[in-house]
């Protein structure tokens, strides 16, 4: 028996057990390949590998969305926590709010001020809260809010950005539990299909090479050619 060629996607699984299926169905009964027990096996699976499929397409394009909203949100967050800082220094190098208030807005060293790294999601995370809590405390103690951008504005973007970040995690835990689930799936669509093709191979691999690859056709069985790499991962 030649080295057969299984698929490398999903959706090339499912075109091909499909096919099968098609074939089979259109087959006289001396010309079919699979048992009545093989066929509603093939059918029962393929109904259920086509809902896995779906529902983990499905699930990709929501992560898909859920990045592209949490990438937005941290560009947001980002910029408005940005902004909050660079008022917040200009306003102590006008000697409006005194150096050492720094430290009620998280800087470390609050007697060199200075614009802190805002490029990572941790970052963002500390700094927003860090600014939320120390302007709260400051207009407790009887300061004037600072404007443009206003803390609350900045709360809004930083919640959004929060949220964005809960969503994300969701989307990512429910699409790779779907990615496991699909391996015994994957398994099972080669077997049917190789096993299939095998049939196909002892039925019709004595026909002259014309009528051969006929049928091989129809079933859309596939062989490794000379020179070509077998993927060991399939």
């Amino acid at each position: 028996m030649s080295l057969k060629k299984l698929p490398e996607t999903d959706e090339e699984r499912l075109n091909i057990l499909r096919a099968i299926i098609d074939q089979e169905e259109l087959a006289e009964s001396q010309y079919k390949v699979l048992s009545i027990l093989e066929m509603q096996e093939l059918r029962v699976f393929v109904t259920s590998f086509e809902g896995h499929l779906f529902v983990k397409n499905q699930a990709i394009m929501d992560k898909d969305k859920a990045v592209a909203l949490y990438d937005d949100l941290f560009k947001n967050a980002q910029m408005y926590i940005s902004h909050f800082i660079q008022v917040l220094l200009l306003t102590v190098i006008r000697n409006e709010i005194k150096t050492e208030t720094l430290q009620l807005y998280g800087f470390e060293n609050w007697d060199k001020p200075y614009m802190p790294d805002l490029s990572s999601e941790e970052a963002i995370l500390k700094w927003g809260k860090s600014l939320m809590q120390g302007e709260a405390e400051r207009i407790y103690r009887r300061g004037i809010p600072l404007y443009n951008p206003a803390i609350a504005k900045l709360k809004v973007h930083y919640e959004l950005f929060e949220d964005a970040i809960q969503s994300t995690s969701i989307y990512k835990k429910n699409l790779d539990r779907l990615l496991v689930g699909m391996v015994p799936l994957r398994k099972k669509a080669n077997e049917l299909i190789e096993n299939t093709w095998t049939k196909v191979e002892e039925k019709y691999g004595n026909l002259p090479y014309n009528e051969r690859i006929i049928k091989y056709n129809v079933y859309k069985v596939r062989f490794y050619q000379r020179g070509e790499q077998l993927n060991v991962f399939n």
